[in-house]
């Protein structure tokens, strides 16, 4: 039931969200980069943190889902954006896997996935998804977080499962960047 990334590219939408710029993430966000005011120190500070620990993660994409018999879960499989393209994947249940197939071809849906939901309820509470970080791993299991900007420009980090993350990422217009820790690519 997996599709080839050949295939994904033919029926994708142009532009991956996962593909987005950190620098430039479009006129959306350029807007909303005017439109927030100056930072106080303290914000400054914090800003400078997530520079730093941002050195050891890599751009990434969702580059395919889907469900490799006789496994009973689905896989997501994570790549580099930029050299060397190293790839990885993380099991998610078959449900998360259909929405992210649903999500990332970008396919109509009759009704709302739980991602739009939260992504509606945060846009009306003036907060916007400025990245979804992959973290690590223990075993097979993987960690991630979200990463948040209120209207005063105040970051918030909140804790997610990957398959929860890269559907809010998914789900977001802009679509916000979705970094891993280098680590989890392995060896270049």
């Amino acid at each position: 039931m997996s599709a080839s990334s050949e295939e994904l590219e033919d029926k994708a939408p142009p532009t991956y969200p996962a593909e987005a710029e950190i620098a430039d993430a479009g006129p959306a966000a350029n807007a909303r980069e005017e439109a927030l005011p100056e930072l106080e120190p303290d914000q400054v500070d914090s800003t400078a943190d997530t520079v730093t620990q941002l050195a050891t993660k890599r751009r990434s994409r969702v580059a395919d889902v889907g469900v490799a018999l006789p496994e009973t879960h689905g896989r997501v499989v994570i790549s580099e954006v930029d050299e060397p393209h190293r790839s990885f994947s993380i099991p998610v249940s078959l449900d998360q896997a259909s929405m992210i197939a649903t999500l990332l071809r970008g396919l109509p849906r009759q009704r709302p996935f739980l991602a739009d939901v939260l992504v509606d309820i945060l846009n009306q509470f003036t907060l916007s998804v400025a990245m979804v970080v992959i973290t690590g791993r223990r075993g097979d299991l993987f960690f991630a977080e979200i990463t948040l900007f209120d209207k005063q420009a105040q970051q918030r980090v909140v804790p997610a499962r990957p398959s929860d993350a890269l559907l809010i990422a998914l789900a977001s217009s802009p679509p916000p960047p979705i970094m891993v820790e280098e680590t989890l690519f392995g060896p270049a």
